[in-house]
């Protein structure tokens, strides 16, 4: 089970919902994440998605 750690201050993150998200800092609390794509040649920043992202809201979708 994630027991929340401190910010990591190499890591950037602004989605509020995601578990690993530092509050108000807008970092993750994460050591490392997992960064992917879902298109085979991506071109956008929208072909890539944080692979580390749980949602915080338990049962719920996000």
């Amino acid at each position: 089970m994630y027991t929340e750690g401190p910010a990591n201050y190499h890591i950037h993150c602004t989605v509020k919902d995601c578990k690993y998200h530092k509050g108000d800092e807008n970092y993750c609390s994460l050591d490392t994440i997992n960064v992917a794509t879902h298109e085979a040649n991506p071109t956008d920043v929208k072909c890539v998605d944080c692979r580390s992202f749980e949602c915080k809201h338990h049962g719920m979708s996000c």
